[in-house]
């Protein structure tokens, strides 16, 4: 994994937005708080970061419905307890051979559905407890990815150089590539380090 430039915290949180108010599963509530504070989804899916007050609201939305940088530790909002502030922020250029690396997060499910490996690679290559939520969502983002198409960046986190790196934001979009394996374009990623990750529960 190359690291390539540093990002700010601003930059996370709208990477982290703009995918999930296409998520299934998290869409319908970004979708809600934008309506209910009158805030276009541009600001989501075109995001300014020289707006400061933009900024704000972004870093508000992600804070109120996943805890990001609050000492929450419940399920839902995994992210919080995170000092996300302590880490350094980075994008950073990932192969097929570094999403060979990745873990998801150490969750019930993930840990279930790999084994105990936490392995994206090791769901990708399991047979599929849901063939059709297979074919219907990871199929097709996998086949975009070998083609290079452009997909909202993951999220990861490490607690520093040759460390483990655990996806935060992306485990979906993490299995696809998985599943593309060697013909997996090169990507970008966004990575947060520091030392203060391996404390967390998800870690």
């Amino acid at each position: 994994m190359e690291l390539l430039l540093p990002v700010t915290l601003d930059e996370v949180a709208a990477v982290w937005l703009s995918a999930e108010i296409h998520s299934n599963r998290f869409g319908a509530t970004v979708d809600s708080m934008l309506q209910r504070d009158g805030l276009p989804a541009a600001l989501l899916t075109n995001p300014d970061l020289t707006d400061e007050r933009a900024n704000a609201a972004r870093l508000g939305l992600l804070r109120e419905y996943r805890g990001f940088d609050q000492a929450d530790t419940s399920l839902e909002t995994y992210i919080g307890g995170l000092p996300v502030r302590d880490l350094d922020w980075w994008r950073v250029r990932i192969t097929a051979a570094d999403v060979a690396r990745l873990h998801y997060i150490n969750w019930g499910y993930w840990v279930e559905v790999t084994g105990g490996t936490r392995l994206p690679a090791t769901f990708a290559s399991a047979k599929p407890a849901e063939p059709e939520e297979i074919e219907v969502v990871y199929f097709p983002l996998r086949d975009a990815f070998v083609a290079g198409a452009e997909v909202p960046e993951i999220i990861l986190v490490d607690s520093g150089p040759d460390t483990r790196i655990v996806i935060l934001e992306g485990h979906v979009r993490a299995t696809a590539m998985a599943m593309a394996s060697a013909d997996l374009k090169e990507r970008t990623a966004l990575l947060g380090r520091s030392h203060v990750v391996a404390e967390q529960w998800f870690y």
